[in-house]
């Protein structure tokens, strides 16, 4: 993994022509219902990406993210999951306010628990967005985004034991972002 990290980074590097750019982006969702099934829900995602300039709008790198997904309805239901994996981002209109990006994390690993079993899950997932981010100051960005969330995982490991496994998860939200241009 260190190997192909090394050798995209490098790749990544030799093609650079105008320069890096680091972005952060994080969504945090609450939800409470109080009747006579009480409900409660929290959700949140997280990634953080290095990118170097392909060309003028065109940045290619690597991403890190995570989902935490947490329900209460009687019994709790827990959802997490670290991804990594290239990472492409696509700006365009007057001064390069929108932007499309895509990352294909071929690691994904996840925990899921329904209260009585606790599962290891082995995967890739997908993750799109179209996103909106003014330039606050030069070459610093705050925006925000509608994403697209898919993960599929293939194996699943309880109480040590590996097995196949066909489990998905799939998610839209919003996200708020700060990206920094050098």
């Amino acid at each position: 993994m260190k190997k192909l990290l090394f050798s995209l980074s490098f790749l990544f590097c030799a093609k650079a022509q105008a320069g890096v750019l680091l972005e952060l982006a994080g969504t945090y969702i609450s939800d409470n219902l109080t009747s006579s099934a009480t409900q409660s829900s929290t959700e949140y995602f997280y990634s953080g990406a290095a990118l170097f300039s392909l060309n003028k709008q065109v940045w290619g790198g690597w991403n890190f993210s995570g989902v935490s997904m947490s329900k209460t309805q009687g019994t709790s239901t827990r959802f997490a999951a670290a991804d990594t994996g290239p990472y492409m981002k696509w700006q365009f209109g007057k001064g390069d306010i929108f932007s499309l990006a895509g990352a294909y994390n071929i690691v994904s690993r996840a925990t899921f628990s329904d209260g009585t079993t606790s599962e290891s899950w082995e995967g890739t997932s997908l993750w799109l967005q179209f996103g909106v981010a003014p330039e606050v100051r030069t070459n610093l960005r705050v925006g925000v985004s509608l994403n697209y969330y898919l993960a599929t995982y293939t194996k699943k490991t309880v109480d040590s034991v590996e097995s196949r496994a066909a489990n998905s998860k799939s998610w839209i939200f919003p996200l708020l972002s700060i990206s920094k241009e050098w």
